[in-house]
């Protein structure tokens, strides 16, 4: 038999994998100029994401205020919401979401797809330099292989890497090793398993459902301890199997079948045992692979720990960040009978406490490998230890860390320089073209020396003062593990940060309302804080106690002395007792932040709390378009017109002398606080900035339209027009998707080469 000859690609940058990290690191690669191909082994891009899986995008949003991914992530998401009518869900995503993504690959010039190819084997240079890697594509009977200088493992099972050689770990460390306190006391070989979701339709007649005879019966919910099926359209990441007793990459077929197995037999319980109102109920999908969780993990110049995820790390060379709780199941999954599937699960208030985790940074050094010169990881895989992979697996995350691996190897293209050397003598380059490209770094601002638009003046035609809307009990929005935690009653300690432009507060008239029938004491604190990020009471600034009438249902005057002398960040906290009602909206404005004391930490909510400060408070002023910060985070960061005044509103950047320009970038409010999973099909931020247009200022005074854009959804918008030397460029909103203010979080400006 004639040997089969292989035909030879090249490209500069290849990324094995096409989950949401592979996807933003191909086109975050390819839009810096760098010819990249994506490989993905199955038939559509998204990972766990995809139609096929039907995992909804989980991140830093989900458990933290004002933190939505940003970055490409963004862009697709906002994409596919407005053009999709279904909620995002377990079980849930549409093909749409699958062509959203293809589509935005497909529009790339510099970036190649190769759809239901696996990558087979890697060839080295040497012992540290992967040359190429062969793939074989299904259906064609083809073989090939490519060349490339940098190679972005995105597989999530870290095989490119370990088919180089590169150390990886599989398992989980001992306590004792990172002195991680939610790692078990002895080392193992145990991982989290992976999941087969469903979705079942309400068809309004009744469907039976007979099970094979090889599925084990539920009988009883008892069968079931600890893993709640009140949701029976959607659903459950519980049904999950792993190690022990099986290797989640060995054994994936086994995997496969038990998981389908398990699906069943809840399926037949929910069907046909005890009562569970699904009898009009019918499943019309069912995955078609398994999600998976976690496997290898490849070793780079640091591993991220527990401590990283836990106190709020920022790091020098941060390149992404992340946010979920330390989200650690139970090994076995549903094969553990005798253990929660996640210990928070069924509202562990001191198990919620310890796996509370605020907005960390991840470091670039932990996404090469260390053995690898030329390999970079991007998603699950990445250099932390299981504990700290309980946060930074989540698909969100995995996603700015891929737009991240994917800029490291452009920057390295370029630079001629492999990626340990990019992190000691260019990770600030890096950084940079990060926050320009809209990804969001904890503590890192706009340094960017071509950005015009830092050394402007600012005017602006109005802006918002912070008013808090009135509350109501009840509605309010909250992610599904939170629901169980109530909001309103003040039976714990519940507080409402906000940023305080004058550094005084003299008066709060608090919205409350008794169910007791006698006088009630309240306590009444004030914090000085420091992040809207993350809610952390710094300095107690001031206390007392009010008297909350009985039967009292209104605005509880209360007399306040604190005075900063500059503006700051506050933080109000209330303690009474269940009969009194701190009243809460879903609607907050924009950088505060409402939260819940667990035991020693506080738990951020997505709304805000009923009250009037005096005096009042202005921190939207249109100077926050030069604070290098695209969203809250140590103040709001945002220009907001007064909502009083009608449309159209104006910002103004006047130079100096004159520039030559000939590029704006442009970041509007697409509602940063809302998670992925709370934004509905169809949807167009009513806080987005809809019509508008671009002046720019001729040396005599002729303003002349650059721009005018109708019927934007988008958060990020890079404008370009023909070079002129102008002295001035004038930004107007001329209507948004709905809210009454014009909202802008940044303006740049450029003169950039052709």
């Amino acid at each position: 038999m004639k040997q089969q000859e292989f035909e030879k690609l090249q490209y500069d940058t290849v990324v094995i994998g096409g989950g949401p990290a592979g996807t933003m690191a191909a086109i975050a690669a390819s839009r810096m100029g760098v010819n990249t191909a994506l490989i993905q082994n199955r038939p559509v891009l998204g990972g766990n994401s995809s139609s096929e899986i039907r995992v909804p995008v989980g991140g830093a949003c989900d458990f933290n205020p004002w933190a939505r991914e940003g970055g490409i992530l963004e862009e697709f998401f906002l994409t596919e919401r407005t053009q999709d009518p279904r909620r995002i869900w377990l079980g849930e995503t549409p093909s749409l979401w699958d062509i959203t993504l293809y589509d935005l690959v497909h529009k790339e010039p510099n970036l190649t797809l190769f759809l239901n190819t696996e990558a087979l084997e890697v060839i080295m240079t040497d012992s540290t330099h992967i040359s190429s890697i062969l793939c074989h594509t299904m259906g064609n009977e083809k073989n090939f292989t490519i060349e490339a200088e940098r190679f972005i493992d995105a597989t999530g099972d870290g095989t490119i890497a370990a088919l180089a050689g590169a150390q990886w770990r599989f398992g989980r460390e001992s306590k004792a090793e990172f002195n991680e306190e939610l790692a078990p006391d002895e080392a193992d070989d145990k991982v989290m398993g992976s999941s087969l979701l469903f979705h079942a339709e309400d068809i309004r007649f009744p469907v039976p459902f007979t099970a094979p005879d090889w599925v084990p019966q539920y009988k009883s919910d008892n069968d079931l301890l600890h893993r709640t099926h009140d949701d029976i359209t959607a659903g459950y990441w519980w049904i999950e199997v792993g190690s022990p007793p099986y290797h989640t990459i060995t054994d994936n077929q086994k995997i496969h079948h038990e998981l389908y197995t398990q699906l069943l037999a809840v399926w037949d319980h929910v069907k046909n045992q005890d009562s569970h109102g699904a009898a009009t109920l019918h499943i019309d999908f069912i995955g078609a692979v398994p999600g998976k969780r976690e496997s290898r993990r490849i070793i780079g110049d640091y591993i991220m720990r527990e401590k990283d995820i836990r106190e709020d790390a920022r790091f020098s060379d941060a390149v992404a960040y992340g946010g979920w709780f330390c989200d650690l199941h139970a090994m076995g999954g549903i094969l553990n009978r005798d253990e929660p599937p996640e210990p928070s699960f069924n509202n562990d208030l001191e198990e919620v406490d310890r796996r509370q985790m605020y907005l960390y940074s991840i470091p670039f050094r932990s996404i090469y490998s260390k053995d690898i010169a030329n390999l970079i990881m991007a998603g699950r895989n990445i250099s932390v230890s299981h504990v700290a992979l309980g946060s930074t697996r989540l698909m969100a995350t995995c996603a700015v860390i891929g737009q991240a691996a994917g800029t490291a190897a452009a920057v390295s293209i370029k630079k001629h320089v492999e990626p340990r050397k990019l992190g000691t003598e260019y990770i600030q380059e890096i950084q940079q073209q990060l926050l320009k490209d809209d990804c969001y770094l904890p503590g890192i601002k706009n340094s960017d020396p071509h950005d015009l638009a830092r050394k402007a003046v600012l005017s602006a035609s109005s802006c918002a003062a912070l008013h808090f809307p009135r509350g109501i009990v009840g509605n309010e929005y909250e992610h599904p593990k939170q629901k169980s935690f109530p909001r309103s009653p003040l039976d714990t300690e519940r507080a409402q940060m906000f940023p305080c432009s004058s550094g005084s507060l003299t008066r709060l008239e608090l919205q409350l309302a008794s169910h007791s029938p006698d006088n009630a004491e309240l306590m009444v604190k004030i914090y000085k804080t420091d992040s809207i990020s993350g809610f952390f009471t710094k300095e107690l600034l001031f206390e007392t106690v009010a008297i909350v009438p009985a039967g009292f249902n209104g605005y509880l005057d209360v007399p306040v002395d604190v005075d900063t002398g500059v503006e700051t960040l506050l933080a109000v906290s209330l303690y009474a007792n269940a009969d009194i009602l701190w009243m809460y909206t879903s609607d907050p404005p924009t950088g505060t932040v409402s939260a819940t004391r667990l035991i020693n930490n506080w738990k951020p909510q997505k709304g805000s709390y009923g009250m009037i400060i005096h005096p009042e408070s202005c921190p939207y002023e249109v100077w926050n378009l030069s604070s290098g910060i695209s969203r809250p985070e140590d103040w709001t960061n945002i220009w907001v017109s007064d909502p009083d005044q009608p449309l159209p509103a104006w910002v103004d950047l006047t130079f100096d002398k004159p520039q030559s320009i000939n590029t704006v970038h442009v970041t509007f409010d697409t509602n940063l606080n809302l998670a992925h999973m709370s934004v509905p099909g169809l949807y167009r931020a009513p806080t987005c900035v809809r019509d508008y247009r671009i002046w720019c200022r001729k040396q005599d005074g002729t303003w002349i339209p650059t721009t005018e854009i109708t019927g934007n959804y988008l958060r990020k918008r890079i404008h370009h027009f023909p070079r002129s030397t102008y002295d001035a460029v004038k930004l107007e909103v001329l209507s948004t998707n709905g809210d009454r203010s014009a909202r802008i979080y940044e303006i740049r400006i450029y003169n950039e080469h052709e």
